[in-house]
């Protein structure tokens, strides 16, 4: 199954899904919502307490520069920047350089060497950045910020209602714990469709990450 959204209106979607508030920067005019199918989005963040904004007058249409330039303000209004995929040359890669200017932290999920949108998430690595398999390697990083363990809770397939793009990693792990490296050799994925499923589902509560890897909440 194939994420039919960019990793931005998947952010939106997550915050709002989970009863937070969420900032979505427009590269355009308020009268040119870009894309047309994020509409209906643009009005649930605001219901839901968000803000939508942009620097633009309201006709400005949508331009690949101005998306650029925006990305100093998303990265400007951060705590941290979290790169789940980037190729070498990429908007990404962008909101990374402003990031660095501004002093944040840049976090990175891991990906395979030969994946190409992977390229430019790999090199910040090489450079410095924080790698990342889990929610709490983000949490951790910021004094002000309190890690949370979540709920145990007992969990059935039948409870729950899990992405498909998911489903094999989180059925793997039920049972003793495993690690990244583990899981990718029982699944034979590589370690980026790993990293996302993993930090996906913790984000969802559905996983815990141990002292020996992953494992389902029980």
């Amino acid at each position: 199954m194939v994420w039919p959204y960019g990793i931005d209106t998947a952010a939106h979607i997550g915050t709002i899904e989970a009863k937070g508030n969420t900032i979505a920067v427009l590269g355009c005019g308020f009268n040119h919502i870009f894309p047309k199918e994020n509409s209906k989005l643009f009005y649930e963040i605001i219901e839901n307490g968000g803000l939508v904004i942009s620097e633009y007058s309201p006709k400005t249409p949508a331009d690949s520069k101005q998306f650029l330039r925006r990305n100093r303000i998303v990265s400007g209004l951060s705590i941290g920047v979290l790169v789940i995929e980037a190729a070498h040359r990429s908007g990404t890669s962008v909101t990374c350089k402003y990031a660095i200017e501004q002093n944040k932290k840049i976090f990175c999920i891991p990906h395979n060497l030969n994946d190409k949108h992977g390229v430019g998430t790999n090199k910040l690595l090489k450079s410095g950045a924080h790698l990342v398999t889990s929610a709490k390697d983000i949490i951790c990083e910021f004094n002000f910020l309190n890690y949370k363990e979540p709920l145990k809770q007992s969990i059935s397939h039948t409870q729950i209602e899990i992405k498909p793009e998911y489903l094999d990693v989180y059925n793997v792990l039920v049972g003793p714990p495993l690690t990244v490296n583990q899981i990718c050799n029982r699944l034979n994925k590589n370690v980026n469709e790993v990293s996302n499923a993993l930090f996906m589902l913790e984000l969802d509560g559905l996983i815990d990450k141990t002292q020996y890897g992953y494992q389902v909440n029980v």
